[in-house]
């Protein structure tokens, strides 16, 4: 029996685009097709969807791979993944209330600190980002949709929802709502209680590699799929923590894409202990980990090309800003576009210049944003080092490590190598693993992820630009804290 054969099909519905990807039976990336599709923003601060664009970005992607030979006529088995935080509200005909309001919105920041203030939990369990506050938010400006309300989904299960008409959800994505009760790892129903809602709305809680329901016999003559195919739960993109790059000890997983989450493996959270509530602990997963989320990373870098540089494609302007000297001439970029995370957990926080002068030009801005992201990494290590944890390299995926000299930069501005493992693949990769222990072929979690990885290519930093790099990150960081404590 061929080990390259269709084995796994994956999907990872993002912030903007929906990508769907073929494994084969021995991990390794047989097909991919993926469709963008436009975030709305009708206010400052907010950012919305509409579920039906990505209804249709999944038939692009079906009909494609379906073109593709009888790719999908031998897929064992369905795996999902998606951008978190995202409620989809389905109202008593199944149909999705549109529209949706994405993890990035900050329209509920007064929400937030209400319930932070009722809850009293680390931002980590509950930010603007998450979905309790926005549930409040729709409470209080928009009842009308609250009547309407059957059940509550995320993303990549509404995706799944599609598939099989079954309406499940994961326990990533309870903690991601901030519906979680971490210690008992069930549904906090009295919080849905406290701002208004009946907890019914709440869909199963299962985990990840549970079963999700048959497929649909239309969809599977649809697009030519083996209606035998097993469904899988499968979890939000949290599981980029763990297949960005194969786990060790000392390496830093940076999936850097609109946003960026940084984590590390530790072997137990009873020796860490920040006052400060920075970053994250995180115990949801295979391991625990330590890490932080930084909320406009790749979506800064994004909206600078766009707006710097309209003429010309991203690539292109990349290229401009690789001609600016390291250091940029000493300019600085704050990536705080919607507020941030990790460690400043600030609603109200904004990106911003400084050190502009009458000889900086778009390059210099559009360079002076990748260097700032570097900052913003460094930032985090700094504190996983404070807290005793050492890192000693890298590991960047996601669009972030295709982006031409960005790795570069992050490696002089830390000090530390860069290694980049899979390009733009993140999440999808524990997802073939997820599959693998669900059909039982014999692999460990750990195995099987193992084997999704190509080699890896490394990228040394240049110890000239460090005292640089150094002077800029200290202005960085003084800057950043003053317009913390000063904003709130």
């Amino acid at each position: 029996m061929k080990e390259n054969r269709p084995y796994v099909l994956a999907f990872d519905i993002g912030t903007s685009a929906l990508k769907a990807v073929v494994y084969g039976k021995n991990g390794k990336h047989l097909a991919s097709e993926s469709f963008r599709y436009e975030i709305k923003s009708n206010q400052p601060g907010w950012a919305e969807a509409d579920p039906e664009d990505w209804k249709n970005a999944l038939e692009v992607v079906l009909t494609n791979l379906n073109k593709k030979g009888e790719l999908l006529k031998h897929i064992e088995i369905i795996a999902f993944t998606g951008q978190m935080h995202t409620a989809v509200l389905l109202d008593d005909k199944l149909e999705p209330i549109s529209p949706t309001i994405l993890w990035l919105d900050r329209r509920a920041v007064t929400e937030t600190e209400a319930l932070i203030t009722y809850l009293k939990l680390p931002p980590y369990q509950l930010n603007s980002t998450y979905t309790l506050p926005k549930l409040l938010w729709l409470k209080n400006h928009k009842p009308e949709i609250i009547s309407k309300i059957k059940h509550i989904l995320w993303p990549k299960d509404y995706l799944r929802f599609l598939f099989t008409g079954q309406v499940f959800t994961d326990i990533t994505e309870a903690g991601g709502a901030g519906l979680l009760d971490w210690s008992s790892l069930k549904w906090a129903e009295e919080r849905m209680e406290y701002i208004g809602f009946d907890p019914k709305v709440l869909p199963p809680l299962k985990q990840p590699d549970d079963d999700a329901g048959k497929l649909k016999p239309e969809i599977a003559k649809k697009y030519g799929i083996n209606p035998e195919v097993k469904i899988i739960i499968g979890a939000g993109d949290v599981l980029a923590l763990i297949s960005s790059a194969p786990p060790a000890f000392g390496r830093v997983s940076c999936s850097l894409g609109s946003s960026s989450m940084v984590f590390c493996p530790v072997d137990s959270m009873d020796q860490i202990s920040d006052p400060l509530n920075r970053i994250y602990t995180y115990p949801l997963l295979a391991y625990p980990l330590l890490g932080g989320v930084s909320s406009t990373t790749g979506a800064s870098l994004k909206w600078a090309s766009k707006n710097l540089f309209q003429e010309m494609s991203f690539d292109q302007a990349i290229q401009e800003a690789l001609k600016i000297p390291e250091g940029c001439n000493n300019l600085l970029f704050l990536p705080f576009l919607s507020g941030e995370r990790s460690p400043y957990w600030n609603d109200k926080l904004r990106g911003g210049y400084y050190g502009l002068t009458l000889s900086s030009t778009r390059a210099h801005m559009l360079r002076a944003v990748m260097e700032g992201v570097g900052y913003s990494l460094k930032y985090l290590i700094d504190i996983f080092e404070s807290l005793g944890v050492h890192i000693n390299e890298i590991a960047i995926a996601g669009g972030g490590a295709i982006t031409p000299g960005w790795p570069q930069i992050i490696a002089n501005i830390c000090q530390l190598p860069v290694c980049i493992y899979t390009g733009q693949e993140t999440v999808t990769h524990a997802l073939f693993a997820y599959a693998c222990n669900t059909l039982g072929d014999g692999r460990t979690f750990e195995q099987a992820l193992s084997q999704t990885f190509d080699e890896m290519e490394w990228i040394q930093p240049d110890p000239e630009f460090k005292e640089i790099h150094g002077k800029n990150f200290i202005r960085y960081c003084e800057i950043s804290n003053f317009i913390d404590k000063n904003i709130k």
